[in-house]
């Protein structure tokens, strides 16, 4: 059945249609206090846990943000850390091999980049130069 819209209807049907659900009320609050009662005679004989709930209206909600990334021990910075404990310095390509010989995976498109990005903004490092960073201390 289509919905109207509201603004085709007239006040007089609007009433009428409120006084017909207002006239329904007190026999749909007694039914339900009815149910009330027996569903907590079942649970005394322990013939139910827990009321259902009501099912939720309408569609699933969809994700929204940022895609899960895989659970991982370490982090990138990290990873990094202890990669560059093996040598003195590295350079950005090294590092990237380095730390995907660990055996960590990303789903970045440009993952050289994103050593980088660590790299220059993780205080732990130190650029030594251009493309090239080591342990701080």
């Amino acid at each position: 059945m289509p919905r109207m819209s509201l603004a085709k209807v007239s006040t007089n049907v609007l009433k009428k249609e409120l006084d017909r659900r207002l006239e329904a009320l007190p026999k749909l609050i007694a039914r339900r206090d009815e149910l009330s009662r027996q569903i907590a005679e079942l649970g005394a004989l322990g013939a139910v846990e827990e009321a259902p709930k009501p099912a939720k209206a309408g569609a699933p909600k969809k994700r929204r943000g940022r895609a899960k990334t895989a659970k991982r021990p370490a982090g990138l910075a990290s990873t990094l850390a202890e990669a560059l404990k093996t040598k003195d310095r590295m350079s950005i390509a090294e590092a990237t091999q380095a730390v995907l010989a660990t055996g960590y995976t990303s789903k970045s498109k440009d993952f050289p980049n994103l050593v980088s990005m660590t790299l220059a903004n993780d205080r732990r490092f130190e650029r030594v130069a251009r493309g090239v960073y080591r342990l701080r201390g």
